[in-house]
């Protein structure tokens, strides 16, 4: 931390958690998110895209809490913000919401907003488990306690399914499709059919998404990387190519998005 971030802390706060290993095939990390301040009208907070569900308590001061669901989607969303407010979340394998809600993926992209029946009835209890802490080493152990007793018996996903995923994840998004179906042992048109199925997204937008995560992981990592740089690491043509891209699925400019990563303190961040 700079001097100069010890003065003036970030007005936001994001954490991510690796569950444990018993949670691994439906679970990618547990996350929080804190805000302290609330964003200018002109200049609203914006969550990236990542390929999958989210389920997450969401406190805000003097007002009710809300189990919210993100579904899976490849465009940012920008959700309200305010200070005070606290959410704590967790994150499904793009292939795990059937397995995890009993709901399709397709019937919850885009979604955002109070969960769903079905979800909220299996952790409406949520609230009352977690306690009013800021700390997440205190609050994730318990969430995972939480989410490992409603998750005890739930199916593993198709493995042909989540091997395409990891074949995508690995690539950063930049693979031929036609390999990603040879690494899942499947043919390319079943693979084409059963992805958006099982994840809410076809196999190019998640790819769309992925690129992109790792794009903001690099500037994450090191700011002194340009975007030039950012971009021929992660499989774009070049400078401009990342730029549409970004401005496609965000909405903003890379130099926007760079704005916004140094308001927010990430702690042990993954793409």
């Amino acid at each position: 931390m700079t001097a100069a971030a010890a003065i003036n802390p970030p007005p936001y706060r994001y954490t991510e958690r690796a569950p444990p290993v018993q949670l691994s095939p439906w679970i990618l990390s547990f996350w929080s998110f804190q805000a302290d301040a609330t964003p200018e009208p002109s200049a609203p907070y914006v969550v990236w895209p990542d390929g999958c569900t989210s389920i997450a308590l969401l406190r805000r001061p003097a007002l009710d809490t809300l189990l919210i669901c993100v579904g899976p989607r490849i465009t940012s969303m920008h959700p309200p913000v305010m200070a005070g407010q606290r959410l704590w979340g967790f994150r499904l394998w793009p292939d795990a919401v059937h397995a995890v809600t009993g709901l399709q993926a397709h019937a919850l992209r885009q979604h955002n907003g109070p969960a769903p029946a079905d979800i909220e009835a299996q952790f409406n209890s949520l609230d009352a488990a977690l306690p009013i802490s800021d700390d997440p080493d205190i609050v994730f152990p318990i969430f995972s306690q939480f989410v490992e007793q409603r998750l005890t018996g739930v199916t593993t996903p198709e493995p042909r399914i989540r091997a395409a995923v990891r074949a995508i994840v690995v690539a950063q998004g930049e693979v031929a499709m036609e390999k990603v179906a040879r690494e899942a042992g499947i043919g390319l048109r079943q693979l084409q059919r059963l992805f958006p199925a099982a994840t809410g997204l076809t196999l190019r937008e998640f790819a769309r998404v992925r690129r992109l995560r790792e794009a903001l992981a690099h500037r994450l990592a090191s700011e002194s990387w340009g975007w030039s740089r950012i971009a021929a690491e992660v499989g774009f043509v070049d400078h401009a190519h990342l730029t549409r891209e970004f401005v496609a699925l965000t909405g903003i400019a890379p130099s926007g998005a760079a704005v916004q990563l140094g308001d927010t303190a990430h702690r042990d961040v993954n793409p």
